[in-house]
């Protein structure tokens, strides 16, 4: 059976996917661009899985893409998935079992990803499931020192940062804010991309004694990496792969963004 939240909730949040979302009832009236607004399909049918389904197979990635793949190297595995970003959707990843999915921290934090990562993969060492986090790269970076427990007590896991190179989310309330005060929008990247110099990922993890692989930034080159991160978990390392994804949201996340109260 799928678990699947939808509804509002108290204190005007919307519960959407895997976590709950505040509203912001003027983005939409403002014309906010919350990503792309074209309905994303979901990449993880059981038949994509089987087969590889119809998909792009090459090319920048996208965060279902990613998903599609993630699921396709861990088809054969039990798996538990610890953290998920924002932007995921969650048609793409079904839940059967309470280990499936461990839900999100509450408040909106950002930050607390790598320590969840760890904590859950120790809980899970030494059991049949694999510890599997996706992680932001804002996320990754405000946490990313919750590795060396990790390297130190040899924790097996795998997070796979969905790299955008931004707080994206804070480009989004950046926009609204600039349209509600009447100022330049070409603005909101400013304190808020991660880029220019790209920080190196998978180095913050080998400098901790961990495996780091990528970046990784085309669709070609995605299922080899993930299946290498796979093989290295399996052996008992801490492995994280940095996969660098187009900004935006699902089509899910964004009514959620626009919704009215």
């Amino acid at each position: 059976m799928e678990q699947r939240s939808s509804g509002t909730s108290r204190g005007g949040c919307l519960a959407s996917n895997h976590r709950r979302l505040c509203r912001f009832p003027t983005l939409g009236r403002l014309g906010v661009d919350a990503g792309r607004t074209d309905p994303l399909r979901s990449y993880s049918s059981d038949q994509d899985v089987q087969d590889g389904g119809s998909i792009a197979k090459a090319g920048p990635i996208q965060l279902g893409q990613l998903a599609h793949a993630l699921r396709s190297s861990l088809a054969h595995d039990k798996t538990t998935l610890v953290r998920l970003p924002l932007g995921w959707n969650g048609d793409d990843w079904p839940f059967e079992d309470p280990l499936d999915f461990l839900g999100y921290d509450g408040g909106g934090g950002i930050g607390s990803g790598p320590g969840m990562t760890i904590g859950a993969a120790l809980a899970l060492k030494g059991s049949d499931r694999i510890a599997v986090s996706v992680l932001g790269d804002g996320d990754y970076m405000m946490g990313v020192q919750a590795l060396w427990t990790a390297a130190h007590d040899d924790i097996p896991f795998l997070a796979v940062v969905a790299n955008n190179r931004s707080y994206f989310n804070d480009e989004v309330h950046q926009e609204k804010v600039a349209l509600a005060r009447d100022r330049d929008v070409s603005r909101k990247w400013i304190g808020q991309r991660i880029d220019e110099p790209a920080p190196d990922l998978a180095a913050m993890a080998r400098a901790q004694g961990l495996e780091g692989l990528g970046p990784i930034r085309d669709l070609a080159d995605l299922p080899d990496a993930l299946d290498e991160a796979l093989k290295m978990v399996k052996s008992g390392r801490g492995v994280v792969v940095d996969v660098v994804v187009s900004p935006g949201y699902n089509s899910d996340m964004k009514a959620g963004l626009v919704r009215e109260p």
